[in-house]
């Protein structure tokens, strides 16, 4: 049996993932926007997370 071992930080990834995607859908239905533009805003907020995320994951490999 093999044992997953996941960081504090893949699950705070896991949990920003599922709040972008809520955040997408909140913001599409306040302003009222498309179908596409609802996938681009997603796209736009996970690519600014994503980003985030793997600068933190650097800074945290260089303070072990």
């Amino acid at each position: 049996m093999v044992t997953v071992v996941r960081t504090a930080t893949d699950r705070a990834a896991d949990a920003i993932e599922a709040a972008e995607m809520m955040f997408a859908e909140e913001m599409g239905a306040t302003l009222d926007l498309t179908p596409a533009a609802k996938a681009a805003l997603t796209i736009k907020v996970a690519a600014a997370i994503q980003a985030a995320l793997r600068e933190e994951r650097e800074r945290l490999k260089w303070l072990r």
